[in-house]
């Protein structure tokens, strides 16, 4: 009863949404589609959807609009995929760690240390490589479509502490999405992890709840959790990648050729994000420094990853055993798709 009193109040709020579109917009546009994400306005996953707006909108001559939901309005990022996949909404960027209770083979992106420290082979492997193909047929079981798959760059961790040892883990309490994977990941290192919605993580680490955290440092610094911590730590550990999903039937009721806007669409906004969050992680890492110069950033040593690294391998029997058979081929594929970015 509840989840169909939400699902209604999504549906009214975009019917009321559609009614005060310019009126120029509203007659021209023939579909009004609904966008929405967990990252506060003018972040990385909303610059990207306004770009996606922007394209679709172009693409289509007028016919697609796009509205845009952004930091959680219409519900949690787990919520969110399930409106996606009854239809209330049409779009939404969703990560390993949020699509893993529906896709486990997902969370293949939630291990340490499978990438190499390079971010133009994450880039290789997510628009040429053969893993998300593999993975595709999983989101199509939960009637979802993956559009197009994304990297926010490299997850960093904050601490008041430094950690550059396992040891410097001991007793720590990091901040984990919601993932049996994730909580192995950093026990394996010897932390106590602890899930905390991404809304409450700030007060988390003022209240010293929670004693670190990790994320890009385009979400570090839209969320500001530098001014609590006095740590960036560069692990290189693994990058932060989330994929557009949309409603699998509700795409396919669409005629071919809007189909294909939607699609090429996805795809032409994957190099712009790119080259956008190479550049954009640069600048606000220069001004977090500028807010707070006692911040300290630490880039760990080819020593300090491979300690690190030792005992991150373990962990991938977690997501075999979680995956199954699917997960080994997934793992493998994604161990070939690196392999092959490397040599070029």
């Amino acid at each position: 009863m509840k989840k169909g009193m939400f699902y209604l109040g999504i549906m009214i709020l975009s019917a009321i949404s559609i009614m005060f579109l310019p009126a120029n917009q509203a007659q021209a546009a023939k579909y009004n589609w609904k966008l929405a994400h967990e990252e506060v306005p003018g972040s990385f996953m909303d610059v990207v959807a306004k770009k996606f707006q922007e394209v679709l909108a172009k693409n289509s001559q007028g016919e697609i609009n796009l509205d845009i939901y952004p930091a959680g309005t219409l519900g949690t990022s787990e919520d969110l995929v399930e409106l996606v996949q009854n239809g209330a909404i049409d779009f939404n960027f969703a990560d390993a760690g949020h699509l893993g209770s529906l896709i486990v083979e997902q969370q293949i992106f939630l291990l340490h240390y499978f990438f190499p420290k390079d971010m133009e082979v994450v880039r290789e492997v997510m628009n040429k490589g053969n893993v998300m193909k593999l993975l595709g047929e999983k989101f199509y079981e939960q009637n979802l479509d993956p559009l197009a798959t994304f990297t926010e760059g490299w997850q960093i961790w904050t601490s008041n502490r430094p950690l550059k040892t396992p040891a410097d883990f001991n007793g720590f309490k990091m901040r984990v999405m919601t993932s049996k994977l994730l909580v192995a990941d950093y026990s394996a290192y010897g932390a106590n992890a602890t899930a905390t919605p991404f809304s409450e993580v700030y007060s988390g680490l003022q209240l010293k709840m929670i004693d670190g955290q990790v994320n890009p440092l385009l979400a570090i610094s839209d969320m500001k959790f530098y001014e609590v911590q006095e740590y960036l730590t560069f692990s290189y550990c693994n990058p932060f990648i989330f994929t557009m999903i949309t409603n699998k039937k509700n795409l396919a009721k669409l005629p071919k050729d809007i189909q294909k806007i939607v699609r090429d669409s996805a795809q032409e906004i994957v190099p712009f994000s790119f080259d956008y969050q190479m550049r954009v992680n640069q600048e606000e890492l220069k001004k977090m420094l500028k807010a707070k110069p006692s911040l300290k950033v630490v880039k760990l040593t080819q020593d300090e990853i491979d300690a690190f690294k030792k005992l991150a391998q373990p962990v991938r029997q977690v997501y075999l055993d979680m995956a199954g058979k699917t997960g080994e081929k997934v793992l493998k594929t994604l161990e070939t798709d690196i392999e092959q970015a490397m040599k070029k």
